[in-house]
Formats: structure tokens, C-alpha cells, sequence
């Protein structure tokens, strides 16, 4: 039904701006599709595709052609370029006193700050200014197709029974909220990393798997004996000389292409263990991480967008990438409600958990003008597109995270309107191990920077990920570099280091300012009985954290990216080092002398800011003392809003004396 909304909607925007009738509209679409072939003879191409020319030209109304994605890139680019230069080169020349190889030294360090105002500035613009776009969908609600049968994946490390046991759980709700024919379970079980090839544990973790998936495939799969619904596969450690252990092949990459290649025919039973003894006939991989929720009728609705013939993937035969359509699609992820409550910090960067009952597309800066998402790794890809164009484009031991990669050549799709909820780092020390690991990933895929399989928008996200990894190195740099001129000259530049200070924080200030300012009328604070800390209260506590990590996380980015240039160049080992979350959750400290002792770049630049500060103070170095004090206290602020909020029971909220009257 959304998707006919929306191309009412459509025909009832293009008839109050040509002032034809919505019948006629709608008649001369038919009319138009019935004398067309393939994508060209649905109503939806003259619509919200590219025959939207065409659709006026049979109106004989004159049109404003709209410009294909690759201009429009090219014209996003462009700005972003264009005032990142001019933005630079103003806040460079505010420094009169300096020299000319003084000011382009400033110039130059001063554009990935810039480029943030800019980007933010410019993707703020455009979300007020362009309409969400929907990815048209089929209705499978009564059931899946036969030729669009789709496996449902759960690809992780799997070290014990009672984690098979919680997997198949899930596996099992998963099946209970989205009920349909042709639809099947997988628990893909990973081997961990070991100095052995087999552990103890593996034949207890394969005895498990056997024993929980014969128990769910008896309980529901009565009706389908030939193919049975839940299926469990755990995998052989094989040596790796790069890095010097034995473990899976590839880890989650070589996982995702080997069950690909086995399913498919093109090879034979790669696995340790494997429960499928008939291999049905699948269209589709829904792929989804260990904390992923694959909630009601979400599986269905992701097959949907897939089979819909306006979104049917087209591979450059040359190029081998798909050029229109979608080979994967991403949709849009929220986080849990009880991750999102359960410490201060996520209550604070995990937003409001949980899932609205109207899910509506949201905007999004590249799928809204450029047709195109990015691909986090969980979602839905067409089995077959996959392989042909996949199965031999990445060198081993080469990419740790390979999402994004898969979603440049494949081609993904953000649908917005379909949410999973996905868990979320519960303390800081795990979500900086967690930025560290993408980090490194980023920075393994610069390679493909040369690529000529590639468009410009795929290489600008690339780029775009490698500046933001050096954003907070970049601000801290300008500051040191600043400071030391204005000792030199002896002359106050305490104005431009509270506006470089700022950048860190753009996106707050434009939350703020989008909350402020452009609140519709008559909307109200939405009132909740949830814990959770948002609104200005929220905006305000992420800016002063963000700021107050500044050093911090500019020392994890920049030991990220020198690990991943040792290791990618020099090296050539440890390139595929990885920790789950649930494992970096485990081993992340709580007590404050493990946050001092890590974070210890914070405090030591707190003390520098503010001996530095203190030394001829006067009121201008008021937002320096306060800044070096920020960061002096961060570890301590981080580890206590990192500490799980433990909720009290109803006897112990009582006082001592209550409790002795009772």
C-alpha cells in the first residue's frame, strides 16, 4: 500500500502543477506502458524513475529535464570543493600578522575542518529541501514466492552451546514474526581464532547446533520435509600465514561467499558442519549481524523491495557492477530499546530505542538525490548478482570491512521505511574499539580510490570516510599550530581556537538550530515514560562529550590509521584483526584508574590547555581553563555514564524506616 501511495501521491503533485486531471494523468501512463517492454510498460517508470520526461512529453508539457545522478554528483562535489577553498582561505587570512607560507601552511590544515562545516552546512540544506524517496515495493504479506526464495543468515563467531542456544532462539522469533512459504533460517557459525586447528569446544558447539535445529525444523517445519526451515553450519579452521593463526577463511567475507558459492553449486561442501541436505533453490540473502532483530513482517517487506521490477539489478558487462537497480539493499537501522536505556551513554548517543508504529521513509542525503545508499552490512542482496559480480573482486587477507565495497559494486538501496533494531556499544572504551576496527578498515580500501570499475560517488564515500577518520587529528593539529603562532607573535588567537574548537560540534549546532528554529507549528514535546535523554537537554550533553573526547578520539583515529598503513605497506600481516562487540563489551573495564589510564592523551592535554591558559590569564582564557578542565575530568565523566543503570525494586525504594514498619 505505500508504494501506491506514493504514486498517487505523485500523479496528484504533477496534476496541481500542470493542471491536467489525475484520471487523464493516469489514463496516459496506461497508455503509455502498453505500447513499452520490460521496466518501460510499469506505471511506476513514468512516475519515480527515469521516465518522468517522458510522462511530460506525452502531456505536452514543458518540463524542467531533470539531471541524471552522475551531474548531480558532480554538482555536489563541486560546492563542497568550491566553498571548502573559500571558507579556508577566509578563516586563514584572519591571522593578518602571518607570512605567506605561514598562511598556506594554515590553509591547508584547515580544509578537512572546513570541509565538515560545509558538508554539514550543505547536507542540512538538502534534507530540509528534497523529499524523502521511497524504494517502490511488491506485497508478499500473504507469503514469498517460490522464485523469490529467500535465507535469512545470522553470520558470527560461535565459541559455546549456550551461545548456539541464544542464536537459535532468535533464529526462532525470527521465524515467528515473519511466518511466510519459501522462507529459510541459517545460523552460519564461525570458527573463533586459535593456534589450533580444533578446539574442545567445537564438537560441543556442533553437537548443540545439531540438537537445536532438528528441535525447531520438528516443531514448525511438519509441512516442508523435502527442505527443512532452520538450518545450523559451523566452519573448519584453515591456516593463515598472514595472520599467523589458524581461523575461518576470510572471516565474515569468506563466511557470506562460501555459503553463496555452496548454495549456488559452484562448489562443494566447504564446511565443518552442515545441516542442509537439499539445497533449495534461493533468490535472496538477508544478512544480519549477532544483535540484529529482524522484527515483524520485515523480512517480507525487504524481499519486496528486491523483486520489484523497477529495482531490478543491471550489470555493465564490461565493468561487471551493476550501473541501475539495486544487487543489495540496506534498511534503516534503529537501536534497541534496552541497549538504548541501559547506561547513561546510550542514553545519551543511542537516541529514543525502539520502532515508531508509522514507519515512514526518512531522508537521506545520497539515496534522495543520488539514488544510491551505503551498505552497513545488514540487509538483503540478490544471491546470484552477488557471486557474478563478488565472488573474485577481493584479494584475501586484503579488507577487514568489506560493507561498503559490496555496496559500491552491487549498487545498494536504502529503504528507510523498513527498520531493524540492532544493539549498541553500552560503554565508551567499546565504542572506540568499535571505531577503531572501522577505522582500519576504511583506510584498507584506499586501493580502490584507482579502481576504474567505480563511479565518482562510490569513491567520494570512500574519501569522505578517510576524512572524517582525520577530522579530529586535523582540529587538534590547527590548534597546536595556531597556539604556537600566536606565542610567536605574541598576539591573542583565542577567538580562533574557540571557532576551530566549534567544528568538532558542528552537528550539534545544527541540531540545535533545526530544533530551535525549525519546529513546525503546533508541534508539541513529545511526552514518554521512557528514561531516555533527548531534546536540547540531549543535544547539549552530546556536544560537551563530543568536545570533551576531542583528544581522545583524534589519538584512536590517528593509531588506527598508522596500524592500518604499517600493516597494509610494510608488514603485509594482521590486515583481518577483529573483535566482536559482544567480546569488546566483555572486555571493556569499568573502574576510573582503566579510563585515566587509557584516555591518558585527554588529561595530559587538560593539564597542558590549562597551564597555558593560567599563564597571563584574563577573561578571554576563560573557555580554555574551562575546555582544559573538561578534558582533565572526561575519563571520569566517561566511565561513570558508562556504568549500567541498575533499576531498583520496589522494596528497595523504600526507607529503612518503611521497611521496619512492614
Amino acid at each position: 500500500w505505500k508504494t501506491k501511495e506514493y504514486y498517487r501521491n505523485k500523479i496528484k503533485r504533477i496534476s496541481e502543477k500542470t493542471k491536467i486531471s489525475e484520471i487523464y494523468i493516469a489514463r496516459k501512463i496506461i497508455e503509455i506502458c502498453k505500447n513499452n517492454e520490460g521496466k518501460k510498460s510499469h506505471t511506476g517508470y513514468y512516475l519515480i524513475d527515469n521516465g518522468i520526461d517522458d510522462l511530460y512529453k506525452e502531456l505536452k508539457i514543458k518540463n524542467k529535464v531533470s539531471p541524471k545522478s552522475k551531474t548531480k554528483v558532480k554538482q555536489y562535489l563541486s560546492l563542497i570543493v568550491a566553498f571548502t577553498v573559500i571558507l579556508s582561505i577566509i578563516i586563514s587570512n584572519l591571522l593578518t600578522f602571518l607570512t605567506k607560507s605561514e598562511k598556506i601552511a594554515l590553509f591547508i590544515i584547515l580544509l578537512i575542518p572546513c570541509s565538515e562545516i560545509i558538508i554539514q552546512i550543505i547536507q542540512f540544506i538538502l534534507s530540509k529541501t528534497v523529499n524523502p524517496k521511497l524504494i517502490p515495493k511488491m506485497d508478499y504479506q500473504k507469503g514469498i514466492p517460490k522464485e523469490q526464495a529467500t535465507m535469512v543468515v545470522i553470520p558470527t563467531i560461535v565459541k559455546s552451546k549456550e551461545k548456539v542456544i541464544e542464536l537459535t532462539r532468535k533464529l526462532e522469533v525470527y521465524y515467528i514474526a515473519n511466518k511466510s512459504e519459501n522462507l529459510y533460517f541459517t545460523l552460519l557459525g564461525d570458527c573463533s581464532e586459535s593456534s589450533k586447528e580444533e578446539e574442545l569446544y567445537d564438537k560441543e558447539v556442533i553437537k548443540e547446533g545439531k540438537k537445536q535445529i532438528e528441535r525447531l525444523n520438528k516443531k514448525y517445519s511438519k509441512d516442508n520435509k523435502d527442505n527443512k526451515i532452520f538450518n545450523f553450519i559451523y566452519r573448519k579452521r584453515i591456516w593463515n600465514e598472514k595472520e599467523e593463526s589458524y581461523l575461518g577463511w576470510e572471516r565474515k567475507r569468506g563466511m557470506l561467499n562460501q555459503l553463496n558459492e555452496y548454495l549456488l553449486g559452484n562448489i562443494a561442501n566447504p564446511f565443518l558442519y552442515n545441516s542442509i541436505e537439499k539445497i533449495p533453490q534461493i533468490k535472496y540473502i538477508i544478512t544480519l549481524d549477532a544483535d540484529t532483530d529482524l522484527v515483524l513482517n520485515t523480512a517480507q517487506e525487504l524481499v519486496g523491495a528486491m523483486a520489484h521490477i523497477l529495482n531490478k539489478p543491471i550489470i555493465d558487462q564490461k565493468k561487471n557492477v551493476v550501473i541501475e537497480g539495486y544487487g543489495i539493499m540496506q534498511p534503516r537501522v534503529g537501536i534497541n530499546l534496552d541497549i538504548s536505556l541501559k547506561t547513561i551513554f546510550t542514553k545519551i548517543f543511542a537516541g529514543a530505542g525502539g520502532i515508531d508504529n508509522y514507519t515512514n521513509a526518512i531522508s537521506d542525503i545520497y539515496q534522495d538525490n543520488f539514488k544510491e545508499g551505503i551498505f552497513t552490512g545488514k540487509g538483503i542482496y540478490d544471491l546470484r548478482v552477488f557471486s557474478k559480480v563478488l565472488s573474485k573482486e577481493i584479494p584475501e587477507n586484503t579488507v577487514l570491512s568489506h560493507d561498503l565495497l559490496e555496496g559500491c559494486y552491487l549498487r545498494c538501496g536504502l529503504v528507510s521505511d523498513i527498520v531493524l533494531m540492532d544493539g549498541y556499544p553500552t560503554k565508551y572504551t567499546s565504542f572506540t574499539n568499535r571505531l577503531s576496527r572501522w577505522i582500519r578498515g576504511d583506510w584498507q580500501i584506499t586501493n580502490w580510490l584507482k579502481s576504474r570499475k567505480l563511479n565518482l560517488l562510490s569513491k567520494y564515500k570512500i574519501r569522505d570516510n578517510l576524512r572524517r577518520s582525520l577530522l579530529e587529528i586535523s582540529i587538534i593539529v590547527v590548534a597546536i599550530y595556531v597556539t604556537i603562532l600566536g606565542y610567536i607573535y605574541q598576539i591573542s588567537v583565542k577567538g580562533l581556537l574557540i571557532l576551530i574548537s566549534l567544528i568538532v560540534i558542528i552537528s550539534q549546532i545544527l541540531e540545535l538550530i533545526n530544533k530551535c528554529i525549525c519546529k513546525k507549528d503546533g508541534e508539541q514535546r513529545q511526552k514518554t515514560f521512557a528514561p531516555q535523554i533527548s531534546g536540547i537537554k540531549g543535544i547539549i550533553l552530546r556536544a560537551i562529550i563530543t568536545l570533551g573526547c576531542l583528544p581522545y578520539k583524534s589519538y584512536v583515529s590517528l593509531k588506527s590509521i598508522l596500524k592500518t598503513i604499517y600493516r597494509k605497506n610494510i608488514s603485509k600481516k594482521h590486515l583481518l584483526e577483529w573483535m566482536t562487540s559482544e567480546e569488546a563489551e566483555k572486555q571493556s573495564k569499568t573502574d576510573v584508574f582503566s579510563y585515566y589510564k587509557q584516555m591518558a592523551i585527554s588529561w595530559i592535554f587538560g593539564i597542558i590547555t590549562i597551564i597555558l591558559n593560567v599563564y597571563n590569564f584574563n577573561i578571554k582564557n576563560i573557555f580554555g581553563v574551562l575546555l582544559g578542565i573538561l578534558w582533565v575530568l572526561i575519563p571520569f565523566i566517561m566511565c561513570e555514564i558508562s556504568k549500567e543503570t541498575k533499576k531498583k525494586t520496589p522494596i528497595e525504594t523504600l526507607s529503612n524506616e518503611n521497611k521496619q514498619y512492614l
